[in-house]
């Protein structure tokens, strides 16, 4: 997983995706979450912390590398089977 790379994970019950922006590592990290409170992760050398972007919200999400999935490059275009 790099930056750009497209990922996804489960937010309650549904999946979501989004983008990596940044690579944090081991250590504490936090984000300013969308109600205004922040978002703390902790990081490992096994389970770094990486930086999100929500394709959904826009807003910044943090994660371990454990609670992340590779997601395809594109979203799939919604539309009717033929």
């Amino acid at each position: 997983m790099r930056k750009g790379s497209r990922v996804s994970w489960i937010y309650d019950g549904v999946r979501t995706y989004g983008k990596v922006t940044a690579l944090k590592g081991e250590g504490v990290f936090t984000v300013k979450g969308p109600s205004g409170g922040t978002i703390t992760r902790r990081g490992t050398k096994a389970d770094p912390v990486i930086a999100i972007e929500s394709e959904s919200t826009g807003n910044s999400v943090l994660k371990t590398r454990s609670q992340l999935s590779a997601a395809p490059k594109t979203k799939k275009p919604k539309g009717k089977k033929k």
